[in-house]
């Protein structure tokens, strides 16, 4: 694999998870507080409600990531398979 084609593979990857994440955080933390969430989950770790967001924008990264990395693995065609 060439490295603008590696480039291209990452930046196909990272981007939409990203912008997944993003749209997710929105979602959730406009429904979620994360100091009611900490306070029913972890009562013995203290942390700050920034700290909050950005674990759960890190998690829904994290997922999207995944999902993006299961897709490129999935269509990505071996040198057989090329026409």
């Amino acid at each position: 694999m060439s490295k603008a084609r590696l480039l291209r593979s990452l930046g196909g990857t990272l981007w939409p998870s990203f912008l997944t994440a993003a749209v997710a955080s929105v979602v959730f933390f406009a429904n979620i507080d994360p100091e009611t969430l900490h306070m029913q989950t972890l009562p013995h770790w203290e942390f700050s409600r920034m700290a909050g967001y950005t674990i759960g924008f890190f998690m829904f990264w994290g997922v999207g990531l995944a999902s993006s990395v299961m897709t490129f693995v999935l269509t990505e065609r071996s040198p057989q398979e090329s026409p």
